[in-house]
């Protein structure tokens, strides 16, 4: 593969994750801000323009835009869950041969508790110091 085939690979990926988490709207709304910035800013203090900008009572459309924007994606389940999920358990069966005694295949159990645990690999004693 060649190598500008490669990067362009590695620009797109970056891109669908940067969609895929929200950077896009969050890109979106800091141009919004500073779209807005500058506009009060021509008819007021650069002061009173941040306040404007901030305070959530002047929004322009495009962060109008961004707020329905989010709304929706909060609105839409991040994964679907799948509800016919189907689970088969190993059963008691018994099998009737053509000769000898009946064989039973079971599922085998533990009911006794465990009162030691023993290491996999012996441990060296400890070094004297």
């Amino acid at each position: 593969m060649r190598n500008w085939a490669l990067r362009a690979g590695q620009y797109l990926l970056i891109a669908t994750l940067i969609v895929s988490f929200g950077g896009h709207l969050a890109l979106l709304q800091t141009i919004a801000w500073g779209n807005m910035m500058m506009n009060y800013s021509q008819a007021a203090s650069v002061k009173e323009a941040a306040k404007m900008t901030f305070d959530g009572q002047h929004p322009c459309p495009m962060c109008k835009l961004v707020k329905e924007s989010k709304k929706e994606e909060d609105k839409k389940p991040l994964v679907k869950a799948a509800s016919n999920v189907e689970v088969i358990l190993p059963a008691e069966i018994a099998l009737k041969p053509l000769w000898g005694r009946p064989v039973v295949n079971s599922v085998p159990s533990h009911d006794a508790h465990l009162v030691e645990v023993f290491l996999a690999v012996p441990l060296q004693p400890p070094r004297a110091a």
